[in-house]
């Protein structure tokens, strides 16, 4: 069986060559593993699934992430193909990533269940008959999926993926796959409506962590600093859509709201070195600064423990086509121009301290010394749900009470 690496060994590297892991469920700590054997099991995937993900989407992003997205400092510059081959990778992060084979599962009720909670959300806040209806039709299946008989939990999983690394990633080519699963379209449709950003750790003391279901995400907060059901920023949207006249702004208020309902979260962090990450933001934010003075906008505050405004900011666009009907057109020399933002020390705690959250078996990272500042963090934040006692009794013994983070 070929020993797969269920987190790419192409990341890996970027942290260190050799890595420090802890397994949650065993309590077990090991320093300078290997990174070929870290986060790799044998026989993870099939074979075909082991090789299509070298050849389609591994050494391509390869490539870019050593020669590009590694190199820039200040500012990076995408062309189209870039950004997309950037997106599919995000993509495959999440879905060949452990647990996913289970979670799969009720990601193919995922329509069935949207029209229940839409259902139910609009009873609770006196949605119109009409934007009821509006709402439930847009959280309608996109097509029917095809079913095989015989067809085992992981016998889905690697169909998913495959249908993913055969296309370039965008919803619209999934939808011409044969094969094609609501897994797969529905994920891309949530990469495909956030913004990319990229941000770098205060790196000096405090590097990103890695963990082993491919990403992590911020839900907004609650009026008690408790995270809640992400139901803010599509309550907004709906009120100002009560009382937009302009019809192509209505258009683009129910765009916005379809992509809420997909992209719930306020952002999605991808880590692709120690020091920095690839985030997909939440379409709502680029619209909150789009239309801020067309509206009266909520304070960051209101949904996100990371109220920095330039953190949401957008990229710049060098489009090479006019817009249409208030929408952009694309074009394959389109360029995208990002500034690289800096966390604060605090900023790369907090981001560290939700990856250690969303755990299911591994935590790594290069160095204790670059990472226990955000583990005490998390042992004092608020309700905690992955337990981490053997390490915090590591941490204890190796500082003591000299313990300066």
């Amino acid at each position: 069986m070929v020993n797969s690496h269920y987190v790419p060994q192409l990341i890996l590297k970027k942290f260190k060559d050799k890595l420090c892991l802890y397994n949650v469920k065993t309590g077990k700590f090991i320093e300078n593993i290997n990174v070929q054997k870290a986060y790799a099991q044998k026989g993870f995937y099939d074979n075909k699934t082991e090789t299509q993900l070298n050849l389609k989407i591994e050494s391509q992003f390869g490539n870019i992430l050593a020669n590009k997205l590694l190199k820039a400092d200040a500012k990076l510059e995408l062309d189209r193909q870039e950004l997309r081959l950037i997106k599919k990778f995000l993509l495959v992060s999440i879905i060949r990533s452990l647990g996913v084979e289970k979670f799969l599962q009720k990601e193919k009720r995922f329509y069935d269940d949207a029209i229940i909670h839409w259902n139910k959300f609009c009873q609770l806040n006196g949605t119109t008959e009409d934007e009821r209806k509006r709402g439930a039709q847009s959280m309608q299946p996109p097509f029917k999926e095809k079913e095989i008989s015989g067809e085992t939990d992981f016998d889905y999983w690697m169909r998913t993926l495959n249908v993913i690394l055969d296309t370039d990633g965008s919803p619209a080519e999934i939808l011409r796959h044969p094969d094609k699963t609501y897994p797969a379209h529905r994920w891309a449709t949530i990469i495909a409506s956030g913004y990319l950003a990229f941000w770098d750790s205060e790196y000096k003391r405090d590097e990103f962590v890695i963990t082993d279901i491919g990403m992590t995400s911020e839900n907004e907060i609650g009026w008690n600093g408790v995270t809640v059901f992400n139901s803010k920023k599509l309550n907004f949207l709906i009120e100002l859509l009560k009382t937009e006249q302009d019809q192509l702004v209505q258009k683009l208020l129910l765009q916005q709201i379809a992509a809420q309902v997909y992209f719930h979260e306020n952002f999605e962090m991808f880590p692709i070195s120690a020091k920095r990450m690839i985030v997909e933001i939440s379409p709502f934010y680029k619209f909150r600064i789009m239309y801020g003075r067309r509206y009266k906008m909520p304070q960051l505050s209101c949904f996100t423990a990371l109220p920095n405004e330039r953190l949401y900011y957008p990229n710049d666009n060098d489009n090479k086509l006019p817009f249409k009907d208030g929408m952009p057109q694309y074009d394959k020399d389109d360029k995208y121009i990002y500034e690289i933002k800096k966390l604060s020390r605090l900023e790369t705690r907090y981001c560290n301290e939700l990856f250690l959250d969303r755990i299911n078996t591994t935590l790594g990272f290069s160095s204790l010394n670059k990472a226990v500042g955000s583990i005490v963090g998390y042992k004092k934040g608020c309700s905690p749900r992955v337990d981490y006692s053997n390490l915090y009794k590591i941490i204890e013994e190796r500082y003591g009470g000299n313990l300066n983070v």
